[in-house]
This record gives C-alpha cells, structure tokens and sequence, in this order.
C-alpha cells in the first residue's frame, strides 16, 4: 500500500486538519512484498527489498533488506 497523503493533526473538534501530499520514491530494482505499507515521502533505494507487512516510516538506503514496524534494515543485500 503506497499512502501518498497525510494531515496535519486539529484539535479536538475536528482532528484531520489540512491534507498533505507527499511522494514516494521506489527506486529501481526493488521488490516489495505483500502488504507492505509506505508512507507518504519515503524514499526507497535502489535494489532494496521490502518484506511482507513492513510498515516503511523512514527513508530505506539502497542494496538493503527491510522488514517490521516500523521497518528497519535488517540486512545489508549484494
């Protein structure tokens, strides 16, 4: 799932305030698996895999196995 959008939190009346867009970057050669979720203006690196459920909060550096929530690099890929 890619989330392209957020918002910026409100008060008590009304908490989703102003929406914002953000990009998500893949970079090429990535694998993402099932269920994974991206959040809005990640950057994910070249050659990455992202594994199945992984919820990506942070930017992912290239050549790098990713996995969990919030997802971290768990192993560095050739």
């Amino acid at each position: 799932m890619f989330c392209t959008t957020t918002h910026k939190m409100g008060t008590s009346e009304r908490r989703a305030k102003e929406v914002i867009e953000k990009s998500i970057v893949i970079g090429s050669g990535t694998w993402i698996g099932a269920r994974a979720t991206i959040i809005p203006g990640v950057y994910v690196g070249n050659g990455c895999v992202i594994a199945a459920g992984a919820i990506v909060s942070k930017d992912c550096e290239p050549n790098g196995l990713y996995a969990g929530v919030p997802a971290r690099r768990i192993k560095n890929l050739d």
